[in-house]
């Protein structure tokens, strides 16, 4: 898949010969370009399954590291936490945790110092604290045994160095990667104008490649007018 990339950013600068920009040049800009496809759009999307730990209400993202590089090769290390649920006893509930801003609850349950402890019988909270290979999740109450927890999170991906390297991120997104290449490599000749065009082409097709992998859904077909095709 790299030198897919590389041919795609050459087309974009007319350069099909490398002339002016040499491979090392081109992969640094290719690398940071699908590391920013990802974080904007969130493709790299996984549900990891894991477990609270009692007494423990700090759960670092590079604990769930290894997990996500063995569900999706090719991801290097979590970027942020969308919902967590975590199950309540030995049955099937499974409730979503309450997330607020971290503000809120440094405020509302850091104030017990460490001390907000018990059997949870209702959903409890949840907040974020700093992103990436520093971020972390806070809970409250704090566990008081092992619970199966599911983590909904996006990721962000391991460089490609070579063509044998997996590309986790999908179609359609990957068609943007080269765009913000072309960009970053215009910005160096600071040719703005031409790198102004290229911009405008990636931030046309980011939002269509959300357009496609989330249609609009129909909740019901039931009580609508019958269509006629």
């Amino acid at each position: 898949m790299l030198s897919t990339y590389v041919t795609q950013v050459q087309q974009h600068l007319n350069d099909q010969q490398g002339q002016f920009f040499p491979a090392a040049t081109l992969h640094a800009y290719i690398n940071r370009s699908r590391r920013r496809v990802a974080a904007a759009s969130q493709c790299l999307r996984l549900l990891v399954k894991g477990q609270t730990i009692p007494n423990q209400e700090i759960y670092p993202f590079t604990a769930w590291n290894a997990l996500v590089q063995e569900q999706m090769p090719g991801a290097k290390c979590v970027l942020g936490v969308h919902t967590i649920a975590i199950a309540i006893g030995v049955g099937g509930w499974k409730p979503m945790w309450r997330r607020i801003v971290w503000s809120d609850f440094q405020a509302r349950f850091r104030i017990y110092n460490g001390t907000y402890y018990g059997v949870i019988s209702e959903p409890g909270w949840w907040a974020q604290f700093g992103h990436g290979q520093y971020g972390k999740i806070y809970l409250a109450p704090i566990p008081g045994a092992k619970m199966p927890m599911e983590i909904d999170l996006s990721c962000v991906p391991q460089d490609l160095l070579t063509d044998n390297d997996p590309e986790p991120i999908p179609a359609p997104w990957d068609d943007a990667v080269s765009y913000w290449a072309a960009v970053l490599c215009l910005m160096q000749q600071q040719r703005a104008q031409d790198a102004q065009m290229m911009a405008t082409m990636f931030n046309t097709d980011m939002p269509f490649a959300a357009s496609v992998v989330c249609p609009t859904m129909l909740q019901t077909p039931y009580g609508a007018v019958i269509r006629s095709a």
